[in-house]
């Protein structure tokens, strides 16, 4: 096949120097990657942290995100694969080396170009911080290139994969602005889903986290953490910083998925590609030279045009909706797992029947309670809330004290009421209308709790005094 090529199509001259991207390919390439660069610098969510795994969270996290986005490689691949002077560049490599081999060059070209810009990036990543002394979340040290290796050489094994996958994408498109938008719109789409994002607060601790590292950017955060050596003292503290639980048997599960999916892809761009260079030569704009044939041809030939002309749409249209169909599917699934696991741990273990009741003045409330096991990979939490909906017949200071504790009500009985109330937390003239109350993050413990609530009236007429209110003490994932 190359060497009928050769033979057959005067643009294939061994005299003319084809270079392996041309300055328009390499300009927007340049141009792509400051984008993706500030765009990595302003979705990343710094840190605000001391420790020392800080500088490598704030950096990994900046470079994941340009992961993320997908902008940088999937353009890239999409300009090394499907430009006219790409082209062009493939059918001489394609009609010297065969097709296998022209593929394999240009995944190689795709991936020294991803990683160039992977390393320099990491490089900023790092510098950031001490460049920007005055936005600094930690302390700043040139000590923290230490953790250098492991977020560049995360970066480029996320690299690695990446490459392979947009390089497929775009030779099975043909076609670069195609290539781009499904490959980022995959990227951001597959991100959101995963969830992952790290924050420390943990009422946005993400519910899908448990799929993060279905999204190649928390591979590359994951491996990062892995290849520090770095031991978080708990699991919590790992989601808080993190954004998910990071283990060595799901990084390797993660890391196999990705590379098989590589693996296939690369194949099938391989096939891509062969069945491409057969149509460059023939269609009008493929290639940056005169077309074999034009509008004087015989109606056999134009009717075979029409054909490749056919085949190509619908090998397009046909990916977009592979791509779209699996997108969609994924959401779909993300959000019913969501709902299903909100739904199946919200445990109400008490609320007030009606719209109000008679909360007792200065005798205890004490609620025992068997906390159930946490949804595997979450964390459990438990609300105790009061709402004061009047003073009833109390007046004066009125003090509050509520809290959670982890044993029975006859173990809470036999303490002395000093210690009761070291134990629990105070609120003083809580005003009527509004509520109060505390969570408690309880990560990954369950069994036996009691909910305690005291409330105390410097002015209550009778022992049988009360306020109007309403409690609820409700379990929660987190």
């Amino acid at each position: 096949m190359g060497r009928l090529l050769r033979m057959n199509y005067s643009f294939i001259n061994d005299d003319v120097e084809i270079p392996s991207i041309s300055r328009r390919d390499l300009f927007i390439i340049f141009a792509v990657g400051i984008v993706s660069a500030s765009l990595g610098l302003f979705l990343a969510n710094p840190v605000s942290s001391s420790f020392e795994l800080a500088p490598l969270l704030n950096s990994v996290t900046i470079v994941s995100m340009a992961f993320a986005t997908g902008l940088f490689s999937f353009l890239t691949a999409g300009l090394l694969f499907s430009s006219r002077a790409s082209r062009l560049y493939l059918l001489r490599r394609i009609d010297e080396d065969g097709t296998k081999r022209a593929f394999q060059i240009r995944v190689l070209h795709t991936f020294m170009v991803t990683s160039l810009f992977t390393t320099i990036f990491t490089i900023i990543a790092f510098l950031k911080p001490i460049i920007l002394d005055s936005l600094a979340q930690y302390p700043i040290s040139f000590s923290h290139f230490t953790f250098f290796p492991s977020v560049l050489g995360a970066s480029l094994i996320g690299s690695v994969s990446l490459a392979a996958i947009a390089s497929s994408l775009a030779s099975i498109t043909d076609d670069s602005r195609l290539c781009t938008i499904l490959g980022s719109a995959s990227t951001i789409v597959i991100g959101s889903i995963a969830g992952g994002s790290a924050d420390p607060r943990f009422w946005n601790f993400s519910i899908t986290r448990i799929m993060a590292l279905l999204s190649p950017h928390n591979v590359v955060r994951a491996l990062a953490v892995q290849l520090s050596g770095y031991q978080f003292e708990s699991t919590n503290d790992m989601v808080r910083y993190v954004g998910f639980i990071v283990s060595i048997e799901g990084l390797s599960i993660a890391l196999l998925i990705l590379g098989s999916i590589s693996i296939v892809l690369f194949f099938a761009g391989q096939r891509a590609l062969a069945k491409n260079s057969t149509r460059w030569p023939i269609l009008k704009g493929m290639i940056p030279v005169i077309e074999l044939w034009d509008a004087s041809d015989s109606p056999e030939k134009l009717l075979q045009i029409t054909r490749i002309r056919r085949g190509l749409r619908f090998q397009r249209g046909r990916t977009t909706m592979i791509v779209g169909v699996l997108l969609i599917s994924m959401f779909v699934g993300a959000s019913t797992y969501s709902s299903y696991v909100v739904n199946s741990t919200t445990i109400v273990y008490y609320a007030t029947p009606g719209i109000r009741e008679n909360i007792p003045v200065g005798s205890w409330i004490v609620f025992d309670i068997d906390v159930h096991p946490p949804y595997p990979g979450l964390f459990n939490q438990i609300y105790f809330e009061v709402n004061i909906v009047t003073l009833g017949d109390t007046s004066g200071n009125v003090s509050f004290y509520v809290g959670f504790l982890q044993m029975n009500s006859t173990e809470f009985g036999l303490l002395e009421e000093s210690i009761r109330f070291e134990l629990l937390f105070g609120w003083l003239n809580q005003s009527y209308g509004v509520g109060f109350g505390i969570g408690e993050e309880l990560e990954e413990s369950y069994g036996s709790y009691i909910c305690a609530l005291k409330i105390i009236s410097d002015d209550a007429p009778s022992e049988e005094s009360y306020i109007e209110g309403t409690l609820q003490i409700i379990q929660e994932a987190y």
